[in-house]
Protein backbone atom coordinates (compact mmCIF):
# COMPACT_ATOMS: atom_id res chain seq x y z
CA UNK A 1 0.00 0.00 0.00
CA UNK A 2 1.07 3.75 -0.56
CA UNK A 3 0.61 7.98 -0.02
CA UNK A 4 -0.37 11.43 1.90
CA UNK A 5 0.50 15.38 3.04
CA UNK A 6 -0.22 19.05 4.93
CA UNK A 7 -0.55 22.91 6.02
CA UNK A 8 -3.55 25.47 6.61
CA UNK A 9 -6.34 26.37 9.12
CA UNK A 10 -9.42 24.68 10.67
CA UNK A 11 -12.14 25.41 8.66
CA UNK A 12 -13.69 22.74 6.76
CA UNK A 13 -12.93 21.74 2.73
CA UNK A 14 -14.13 23.30 -0.56
CA UNK A 15 -17.71 22.99 -0.89
CA UNK A 16 -18.38 26.56 -2.30
CA UNK A 17 -20.98 28.27 -1.16
CA UNK A 18 -23.29 30.44 -3.56
CA UNK A 19 -23.99 34.38 -3.42
CA UNK A 20 -20.89 35.16 -1.45
CA UNK A 21 -22.04 33.31 1.64
CA UNK A 22 -19.10 32.27 4.02
CA UNK A 23 -19.66 28.91 5.28
CA UNK A 24 -19.36 28.46 9.08
CA UNK A 25 -16.42 27.82 11.37
CA UNK A 26 -16.34 24.39 12.65
CA UNK A 27 -14.05 24.46 15.54
CA UNK A 28 -11.38 21.57 15.25
CA UNK A 29 -11.78 18.35 18.49
CA UNK A 30 -8.77 17.74 20.28
CA UNK A 31 -9.19 14.67 22.48
CA UNK A 32 -6.99 13.49 25.56
CA UNK A 33 -6.60 10.03 26.23
CA UNK A 34 -4.31 8.83 29.15
CA UNK A 35 -2.19 11.87 28.92
CA UNK A 36 -1.81 11.75 25.07
CA UNK A 37 -3.69 14.59 22.47
CA UNK A 38 -4.69 14.39 18.93
CA UNK A 39 -6.79 16.73 17.19
CA UNK A 40 -8.95 16.40 14.44
CA UNK A 41 -9.56 18.86 11.59
CA UNK A 42 -13.29 19.70 10.58
CA UNK A 43 -13.76 19.02 7.05
CA UNK A 44 -17.44 20.50 5.54
CA UNK A 45 -19.41 18.35 3.41
CA UNK A 46 -19.17 18.29 -0.33
CA UNK A 47 -21.53 17.73 -3.18
CA UNK A 48 -20.57 17.17 -6.86
CA UNK A 49 -16.99 17.66 -6.58
CA UNK A 50 -14.08 15.98 -8.58
CA UNK A 51 -11.19 14.03 -7.36
CA UNK A 52 -8.98 11.18 -9.07
CA UNK A 53 -6.43 12.58 -11.82
CA UNK A 54 -5.75 11.44 -15.46
CA UNK A 55 -2.26 10.05 -14.12
CA UNK A 56 -3.71 7.33 -12.47
CA UNK A 57 -5.25 4.29 -14.60
CA UNK A 58 -7.20 3.07 -11.74
CA UNK A 59 -7.97 6.35 -10.81
CA UNK A 60 -9.24 8.39 -13.13
CA UNK A 61 -11.20 12.03 -12.28
CA UNK A 62 -14.94 11.11 -11.20
CA UNK A 63 -17.55 13.14 -9.19
CA UNK A 64 -17.86 12.28 -5.43
CA UNK A 65 -20.43 14.14 -2.41
CA UNK A 66 -19.42 13.68 1.10
CA UNK A 67 -20.87 14.24 4.55
CA UNK A 68 -18.88 16.76 6.64
CA UNK A 69 -16.49 14.89 8.90
CA UNK A 70 -13.75 15.36 11.24
CA UNK A 71 -9.86 13.82 10.36
CA UNK A 72 -7.04 13.54 12.05
CA UNK A 73 -4.61 16.13 11.78
CA UNK A 74 -1.47 14.07 11.89
CA UNK A 75 -0.64 9.87 11.23
CA UNK A 76 -1.66 8.01 14.47
CA UNK A 77 1.70 8.14 16.55
CA UNK A 78 3.15 5.06 18.28
CA UNK A 79 2.39 6.50 21.69
CA UNK A 80 -1.29 7.31 20.66
CA UNK A 81 -1.51 3.16 19.74
CA UNK A 82 0.20 2.35 22.57
CA UNK A 83 -2.22 4.09 24.61
CA UNK A 84 -5.61 2.06 23.18
CA UNK A 85 -3.77 -0.96 22.46
CA UNK A 86 -1.11 -1.53 25.20
CA UNK A 87 1.13 -2.88 22.23
CA UNK A 88 4.00 -1.55 20.12
CA UNK A 89 4.52 -3.30 17.19
CA UNK A 90 6.17 -0.77 15.07
CA UNK A 91 9.27 -1.97 13.39
CA UNK A 92 10.87 1.70 13.65
CA UNK A 93 10.64 1.63 17.42
CA UNK A 94 14.53 3.47 17.76
CA UNK A 95 16.85 5.28 16.36
CA UNK A 96 14.82 8.43 15.46
CA UNK A 97 16.11 11.06 12.95
CA UNK A 98 17.98 14.45 15.19
CA UNK A 99 15.71 16.55 16.93
CA UNK A 100 12.45 13.97 16.61
CA UNK A 101 10.53 11.87 19.47
CA UNK A 102 10.54 8.55 19.07
CA UNK A 103 6.89 7.68 21.25
CA UNK A 104 5.86 10.65 18.12
CA UNK A 105 6.85 8.64 14.70
CA UNK A 106 3.97 6.90 13.09
CA UNK A 107 2.72 4.00 14.05
CA UNK A 108 2.97 0.97 11.44
CA UNK A 109 3.49 -2.59 10.76
CA UNK A 110 0.06 -2.74 11.87
CA UNK A 111 -2.78 -4.82 9.50
CA UNK A 112 -5.79 -3.52 8.71
CA UNK A 113 -8.19 -5.21 11.01
CA UNK A 114 -5.27 -4.24 13.72
CA UNK A 115 -6.60 -1.04 12.71
CA UNK A 116 -10.19 -1.42 12.79
CA UNK A 117 -9.52 -2.57 16.92
CA UNK A 118 -7.73 0.27 17.35
CA UNK A 119 -10.43 2.61 16.59
CA UNK A 120 -12.68 0.99 18.66
CA UNK A 121 -10.37 0.15 21.23
CA UNK A 122 -9.75 4.59 21.04
CA UNK A 123 -13.43 5.21 21.02
CA UNK A 124 -13.83 3.08 24.25
CA UNK A 125 -11.13 5.34 25.97
CA UNK A 126 -12.25 8.43 24.82
CA UNK A 127 -13.75 10.64 27.42
CA UNK A 128 -17.35 12.01 26.10
CA UNK A 129 -17.77 9.04 23.60
CA UNK A 130 -16.91 5.33 25.26
CA UNK A 131 -18.37 1.63 23.69
CA UNK A 132 -21.91 2.82 22.90
CA UNK A 133 -20.03 4.89 19.79
CA UNK A 134 -18.01 2.33 18.47
CA UNK A 135 -18.51 1.96 14.77
CA UNK A 136 -17.21 -1.58 14.40
CA UNK A 137 -19.23 -4.85 14.96
CA UNK A 138 -19.34 -8.33 14.28
CA UNK A 139 -22.18 -10.86 14.68
CA UNK A 140 -23.87 -8.46 16.63
CA UNK A 141 -20.85 -7.57 19.08
CA UNK A 142 -18.15 -4.40 19.55
CA UNK A 143 -15.40 -5.74 17.17
CA UNK A 144 -12.36 -6.87 19.29
CA UNK A 145 -8.76 -8.09 18.74
CA UNK A 146 -10.46 -11.72 18.30
CA UNK A 147 -11.91 -10.47 15.27
CA UNK A 148 -8.97 -9.46 14.19
CA UNK A 149 -7.18 -12.52 14.73
CA UNK A 150 -9.92 -14.47 13.06
CA UNK A 151 -10.18 -12.02 10.04
CA UNK A 152 -13.79 -11.16 10.67
CA UNK A 153 -14.86 -8.70 8.29
CA UNK A 154 -16.23 -5.93 10.47
CA UNK A 155 -19.59 -4.34 9.83
CA UNK A 156 -19.18 -0.25 9.63
CA UNK A 157 -22.09 2.16 11.13
CA UNK A 158 -20.77 5.40 10.02
CA UNK A 159 -23.63 7.48 12.23
CA UNK A 160 -21.81 6.17 15.13
CA UNK A 161 -19.27 9.04 16.86
CA UNK A 162 -16.48 7.09 16.95
CA UNK A 163 -13.23 6.95 15.41
CA UNK A 164 -13.28 4.53 12.36
CA UNK A 165 -10.62 4.72 9.07
CA UNK A 166 -11.65 7.29 6.16
CA UNK A 167 -13.06 5.92 3.33
CA UNK A 168 -11.24 6.78 0.00
CA UNK A 169 -13.12 9.36 -0.72
CA UNK A 170 -12.92 10.91 2.71
CA UNK A 171 -9.10 10.77 2.30
CA UNK A 172 -8.66 12.10 -1.33
CA UNK A 173 -10.48 14.91 -0.95
CA UNK A 174 -8.56 15.89 2.54
CA UNK A 175 -5.49 15.18 1.05
CA UNK A 176 -6.38 17.78 -1.92
CA UNK A 177 -6.73 20.64 0.72
CA UNK A 178 -9.34 22.59 -1.34
CA UNK A 179 -6.76 22.82 -4.05
CA UNK A 180 -5.98 20.53 -7.34
CA UNK A 181 -2.45 19.69 -6.54
CA UNK A 182 -1.49 16.34 -7.27
CA UNK A 183 0.27 16.12 -3.81
CA UNK A 184 -0.67 17.40 -0.67
CA UNK A 185 0.20 20.91 -0.44
CA UNK A 186 1.91 21.24 -3.68
CA UNK A 187 1.63 21.18 -7.22
CA UNK A 188 5.12 21.57 -7.74
CA UNK A 189 7.45 17.97 -7.76
CA UNK A 190 10.19 20.67 -6.47
CA UNK A 191 8.40 21.25 -3.62
CA UNK A 192 7.65 18.01 -2.12
CA UNK A 193 10.07 17.75 0.04
CA UNK A 194 8.50 20.41 2.72
CA UNK A 195 5.34 18.63 2.48
CA UNK A 196 6.26 15.13 2.51
CA UNK A 197 8.76 12.72 3.34
CA UNK A 198 9.29 9.94 0.92
CA UNK A 199 12.72 8.49 -0.39
CA UNK A 200 14.62 11.79 -1.38
CA UNK A 201 14.44 12.74 1.78
CA UNK A 202 13.57 9.82 4.30
CA UNK A 203 16.71 8.60 4.92
CA UNK A 204 15.00 5.52 4.56
CA UNK A 205 12.63 5.75 7.63
CA UNK A 206 9.90 7.39 9.51
CA UNK A 207 9.65 10.42 10.81
CA UNK A 208 7.63 12.43 13.90
CA UNK A 209 4.16 13.61 12.83
CA UNK A 210 3.63 16.96 11.63
CA UNK A 211 7.53 17.94 10.91
CA UNK A 212 6.35 18.72 7.13
CA UNK A 213 4.16 21.29 6.14
CA UNK A 214 0.41 21.22 6.08
CA UNK A 215 -1.57 20.94 3.63
CA UNK A 216 -4.62 23.72 2.82
CA UNK A 217 -6.47 22.05 5.49
CA UNK A 218 -4.09 21.86 8.04
CA UNK A 219 -3.43 18.01 7.77
CA UNK A 220 0.14 17.24 7.79
CA UNK A 221 2.02 13.85 6.41
CA UNK A 222 -0.86 12.91 3.79
CA UNK A 223 2.24 12.59 1.46
CA UNK A 224 4.82 10.16 2.42
CA UNK A 225 5.79 9.56 5.80
CA UNK A 226 3.66 6.01 6.32
CA UNK A 227 1.24 4.78 3.63
CA UNK A 228 -2.45 4.95 5.71
CA UNK A 229 -5.36 2.08 5.06
CA UNK A 230 -8.53 3.29 4.50
CA UNK A 231 -11.83 1.57 4.83
CA UNK A 232 -12.82 0.25 1.18
CA UNK A 233 -11.95 -2.56 -0.73
CA UNK A 234 -10.08 -1.86 -4.27
CA UNK A 235 -12.15 -1.70 -7.43
CA UNK A 236 -11.13 0.27 -10.37
CA UNK A 237 -12.49 3.86 -10.72
CA UNK A 238 -13.04 5.09 -14.53
CA UNK A 239 -13.28 8.65 -15.79
CA UNK A 240 -16.75 10.07 -15.61
CA UNK A 241 -17.95 8.07 -12.75
CA UNK A 242 -20.17 9.09 -10.20
CA UNK A 243 -20.39 7.52 -7.08
CA UNK A 244 -23.28 7.46 -4.94
CA UNK A 245 -23.20 9.58 -1.41
CA UNK A 246 -20.88 8.80 1.28
CA UNK A 247 -19.39 5.83 -1.37
CA UNK A 248 -17.60 2.87 0.89
CA UNK A 249 -16.41 0.96 -1.84
CA UNK A 250 -16.60 -2.02 -4.11
CA UNK A 251 -17.45 -5.45 -2.70
CA UNK A 252 -15.83 -7.63 -5.44
CA UNK A 253 -11.98 -7.59 -4.10
CA UNK A 254 -11.14 -9.15 -0.89
CA UNK A 255 -8.05 -6.39 -0.77
CA UNK A 256 -8.20 -3.27 1.35
CA UNK A 257 -7.02 0.23 0.32
CA UNK A 258 -4.39 2.49 1.16
CA UNK A 259 -3.31 6.04 0.57
CA UNK A 260 -0.54 8.56 0.63
CA UNK A 261 2.85 6.94 -0.20
CA UNK A 262 5.63 6.42 2.45
CA UNK A 263 9.27 6.93 3.36
CA UNK A 264 10.47 4.52 0.80
CA UNK A 265 8.63 5.70 -2.12
CA UNK A 266 9.26 8.08 -5.46
CA UNK A 267 7.54 11.01 -5.78
CA UNK A 268 4.49 9.61 -8.05
CA UNK A 269 3.46 6.98 -5.15
CA UNK A 270 3.17 9.99 -2.75
CA UNK A 271 0.49 12.01 -5.30
CA UNK A 272 -3.03 12.32 -3.60
CA UNK A 273 -4.67 10.06 -6.59
CA UNK A 274 -1.99 7.38 -6.31
CA UNK A 275 -3.74 4.56 -4.91
CA UNK A 276 -1.59 1.48 -3.39
CA UNK A 277 -3.79 -2.12 -2.31
CA UNK A 278 -3.23 -5.07 -0.07
CA UNK A 279 -4.61 -7.79 1.94
CA UNK A 280 -6.12 -6.76 5.08
CA UNK A 281 -3.78 -8.92 7.16
CA UNK A 282 -0.79 -7.75 5.71
CA UNK A 283 1.52 -5.51 7.42
CA UNK A 284 4.63 -3.87 6.68
CA UNK A 285 7.06 -0.79 8.25
CA UNK A 286 5.16 1.64 5.83
CA UNK A 287 1.62 1.39 6.57
CA UNK A 288 -0.01 3.05 9.33
CA UNK A 289 -3.26 5.15 9.57
CA UNK A 290 -5.34 8.21 10.41
CA UNK A 291 -8.27 8.45 12.08
CA UNK A 292 -11.74 10.13 11.07
CA UNK A 293 -14.79 10.90 12.75
CA UNK A 294 -18.80 11.71 12.18
CA UNK A 295 -19.94 14.86 13.35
Amino acid sequence: PNNAGGSGNNTGSGSSGGGGVTPPTTTDKTYTVDGVSFTLKYIEAVTNKTVGHNDEGDNKPHTVSISAYYIAKTEVTQELWSKAMSSTPSHFNSGPASGEEQTKRPVENVSWFDCIVFCNELTKKTPGLGEAECVYTFSGHTYTQADATAENIPVMNMNKKGFRLPTETEWEWAAMGGTQDKWAGTNTESELGTYAWYTANSGTKTHQVGMKSANGYGLSDMSGNVQEWCWDQYEFITAGTTLPQDYTGGNANSERISRGGDWGTASGFVACAYRANALPASKDNNIGLRIVQRL
